[in-house]
């Protein structure tokens, strides 16, 4: 088992749904937590998690390098390193592939897929120095079974399966462990932005609890390295 305290994970997309409820499960074992976000609201479980001296809540682009760079550097000045990411932000939208347009492509690849390699790229140069660290990316189960209207979506989910898989290859006999966890319909804004009429399968709490014990080591991948959620809740 890992232990999570002393540790620092660093969290993108983390002021809402699973980003949220991982940070506060995070807290609760004892890490320092970093919620790096491109919206802050004042909402009162925000408000409840700044009045921890182990939280750094940063409000940022994913898709900016500089600014990502910036916020790696505080995160290290704070609290002298970075030893587990989570790649959690993400952005969906329900239409018709032929009715997308290259807006739609670009903000999507944008957002969910390279600003994954950007925060990756930045926070993986830290922990390589150190040779150490885990990597963790919320892909989804759209990522691994194509959902129809939800096209881009899932070509970005799987992208991030993929690069899980072909990062881990690079860096796990450096210390380092990339592995991807696959929520299904967790009861989110963003669910309920693209399907409104459906009822989620998952509570976000639930899927921040299978990211800890991922986290700790007491859940594991499978030969695929990817944690199907499905699986270990009821």
């Amino acid at each position: 088992m890992n232990n999570l305290a002393g540790k620092t994970v660093f969290i993108t997309g983390g002021t809402t749904g699973i980003g949220l409820e991982t940070a506060k499960l995070a807290l609760e074992e004892g890490a320092n937590v970093v919620i790096y976000s491109i919206a802050v609201p004042g909402s009162p479980d925000i408000t409840a998690l700044k009045r921890s001296a182990r939280i750094l809540i940063i409000k940022g682009d994913i898709r900016n390098s500089k600014k990502v760079k910036s916020a790696v550097a505080s995160v290290i000045k704070k609290f002298g390193s970075i030893d587990i990411l989570i790649n959690n932000a993400a952005i969906a939208q329900r239409k018709e592939f032929i009715k997308t347009n290259k807006k739609d492509w670009d903000l999507t690849i944008d957002i969910n897929i390279k600003g994954t390699l950007t925060i990756t790229q930045e926070i993986l140069k830290r922990m390589l120095q150190k040779k150490s660290g885990m990597i963790i990316n919320i892909s989804s189960g759209a990522g691994m079974d194509g959902i129809g209207n939800l096209s881009l979506y899932s070509l970005s989910k799987a992208a991030v399966l993929n690069f899980s898989q072909s990062l881990h290859e690079e860096v796990s006999k450096k210390g380092i462990d990339v592995f991807t966890i696959a929520p299904g319909s967790t009861d989110t804004k963003m669910f309920h932005s693209v399907f409104p009429d459906h009822k989620p399968h998952h509570t976000p709490k639930a899927v921040a609890q299978i990211i800890i014990k991922s986290a700790k080591k007491e859940i594991h991948p499978d030969d695929k390295l990817i944690i199907d959620v499905f699986y270990h809740t009821t």
